[in-house]
């Protein structure tokens, strides 16, 4: 169960958000979408401005390239924060490589730098046996794919990666007693989470938004939010404070593992919805862009699938993956996210709900738990 004084927290800041300051958003005691770090993470946070680029270029793929490799908006020393580096910093040897997110997505792709690679055969419209058929496939090679796969693994797949990566630099700064550098980091994880531009309700253009959007789909509400990003926020708030002082190991622990799963949660919604809708809704007009965002999104929850269950991982990659043009088998995707997958991932299934909120006809109502249990994430964690 949510602690209720981290439930009331999150729901107190996330209403206060629409009535702070919005200018500069990151600086020290001003709100991201709620969170008011106390390290400077202004620039960091405008790194959304590059996905929100990179979305505004269309099928201009050079110039979002561009903006993807190079960077645009996100001050980093004297140059430029990127996107991409926030996949190929795993391309190097190093400890990144042990964190749970970055070790499970290597053993399921194959790639440290998975993402980029999907995002750089997106944009060069290239074909992979791996990532999708973007040059030839009947699907995966339309604008309207394309630039989907683009955007979403960017920001459900890339950042989210990197998010908790510097949720795992705070943890390992603060065992080595330095507090000033865990509490950047944290700041920094939310900085990179919400974005600039979000206002705590879904508005802006990093991962925070997902959780939003899924969340009137699978009636994982809390009020107006997410319930996801009001446990995420009040667990954020409750790691601010956890790094400020000494003897709170075992609880920024548990906190991060709280947001490990937490985290692991919409991707499994758009996955689901989008499957779905492909299966049974999709008009062939819509079938490019539709697919390819049940595959962009069920690729950010394969990960986490195939380190319970490979062959069920491989089931739902046989289904969703963008090449031909064929219809997704819902059964299949449904049957894959239930409890007997979701308990291992460290996610209720309450916590992804069920998409009869949205179209009754999917028959996916919400499952029932069996024993939650993962050592190294779960909302049982929060």
């Amino acid at each position: 169960m949510v602690p209720a004084t981290w439930l009331a927290a999150g729901l107190v800041a996330a209403a206060a958000a629409a009535t702070r300051a919005a200018a500069a958003p990151g600086e020290p005691g001003v709100a991201i979408a709620g969170y008011t770090p106390v390290t400077n993470v202004s620039a960091h946070a405008r790194i959304d401005l590059d996905v929100k680029a990179i979305e505004e270029a269309g099928t201009d793929y050079a110039a979002a390239r561009q903006v993807y490799t190079a960077g645009a908006n996100s001050a980093k020393g004297g140059g430029q924060r990127t996107l991409q580096g926030f996949s190929t910093a795993y391309a190097v040897s190093g400890a990144a490589r042990a964190e749970p997110l970055a070790a499970a997505s290597h053993a399921f792709w194959g790639d440290w730098d998975y993402a980029n690679r999907h995002v750089l055969a997106a944009l060069a419209g290239n074909d992979s046996a791996t990532y999708g058929d973007y040059g030839s496939g009947v699907l995966a090679a339309d604008a309207a794919a394309r630039t989907q796969v683009i955007k979403k693994v960017i920001k459900f797949s890339l950042i989210p990666q990197y998010v908790q990566h510097e949720l795992e630099e705070a943890l390992a700064g603060y065992t080595l007693g330095q507090y000033e550098d865990a509490a950047m980091h944290w700041d920094e994880g939310w900085a990179y989470y919400a974005g600039s531009l979000e206002g705590g309700n879904g508005t802006g253009y990093s991962a925070y938004i997902l959780a939003e959007k899924r969340a009137r789909n699978f009636n994982t509400t809390v009020g107006a939010q997410s319930s996801v990003n009001v446990r995420f926020l009040a667990a954020m708030a409750a790691g601010q404070g956890q790094v400020a002082v000494a003897g709170n190991a075992a609880a920024l622990l548990q906190t991060v593992k709280c947001i490990r799963g937490l985290m692991a949660v919409p991707p499994i919604q758009g996955c689901l919805r989008y499957a779905y809708k492909v299966a049974a809704v999709s008009l062939a007009a819509e079938l490019p862009k539709e697919a390819a965002e049940a595959w962009a999104f069920c690729a950010a929850a394969l990960p986490g699938l195939a380190a319970v269950d490979p062959a069920v991982a491989a089931a739902v990659r046989a289904e969703t993956f963008l090449s031909g043009s064929r219809r997704v088998g819902w059964p299949v995707v449904r049957a894959a996210f239930g409890a007997a997958t979701l308990n291992p991932m460290g996610v209720r299934c309450a916590d992804v709900g069920t998409l009869n909120a949205e179209y009754p006809a999917s028959a996916h109502s919400v499952c029932e738990d069996g024993v939650v249990a993962n050592a190294n994430q779960g909302t049982d964690f929060c």
